[in-house]
């Protein structure tokens, strides 16, 4: 199916599971890259040296804020530990894994405090600094503008998101399964993905015409003037699939 890349985990934090080493290392034993995102809270030198020893291609350290907002919103985490153990993570790899870090601001904090603090380029490889999204319309973080909407291109391009149930949705933002379009438990991933499920909502990504989907108000696809990607240094080729889509234009020729 031409997969290139496995993103080992889904909603959660992928640490919990006591076998992802084990899990990264098969994939890499079928030549996939792998890549996780996480708190980094359980991330010691033991849990980073399992990981970059079964092949980790790719990881993102996930915070809202630093010092004391992560930690009023990281309950129970201490924002120390987070950065201990992002810094031996980085220590441990040496260059070997690309260390990225997704930080959404809290509480007055600017992009320069944010920049200041992870160096991007020296401390670690890519910073990503975002407003909060809406997660499909459970909460209002970002506004919307209605209008004929441009695909985010998942349903063509992916990520493809497999539960651990062997359910496959179509997008990662679905965390209650709306899309749910096939059970690999019954069907190939090659039939889910050319079956009539998949194709109805990919029409409707082609029309624009997005009602009865939770896309008809994802703020990825509605989304207003207001960058939701505060920062970046990646370069801008390497943005596909690691930026909203329709803001970048970057699947906007699909047919």
């Amino acid at each position: 199916m031409g997969a290139e890349t496995i993103s080992a985990f889904g909603f959660g934090e992928p640490l919990l599971d006591t076998g992802i080493a084990d899990k990264i290392s098969f994939c890499t034993g079928l030549g996939l890259k792998t890549f996780i995102t996480t708190n980094s809270s359980l991330l010691d030198v033991e849990a980073s040296a399992q990981l970059i020893g079964a092949g980790l291609s790719h990881i993102r350290f996930s915070a809202h804020g630093l010092y004391d907002n992560y930690e009023k919103v990281h309950k129970g985490l201490r924002f120390d530990t987070f950065t201990r153990n992002t810094f031996n993570f980085v220590r441990i790899s040496r260059g070997g894994v690309d260390i990225s870090v997704s930080v959404i601001p809290m509480h007055g904090e600017t992009i320069e405090d944010i920049i200041n603090f992870w160096k991007p380029g020296v401390m670690i490889d890519y910073l990503e600094v975002w407003k909060p999204h809406n997660w499909v319309n459970k909460k209002d973080f970002r506004s919307i503008v209605k209008q004929r909407k441009k695909t985010c291109g998942r349903p063509f391009s992916g990520p493809l998101q497999i539960n651990a149930d062997g359910t496959v949705m179509i997008c990662c933002f679905d965390y209650n399964g709306e899309m749910t379009v096939g059970d690999t438990k019954k069907d190939s991933i090659e039939s889910i993905m050319k079956g009539d499920n998949f194709n109805i909502i990919r029409e409707k990504h082609r029309s624009g015409d997005l009602k009865g989907l939770p896309c008809d108000t994802c703020d990825q696809l509605n989304i207003s003037d207001n960058n939701p990607l505060l920062y970046s240094n990646r370069d801008p080729e390497r943005k596909i699939n690691c930026t909203s889509s329709t803001k970048y234009q970057l699947q906007g020729d699909l047919k």
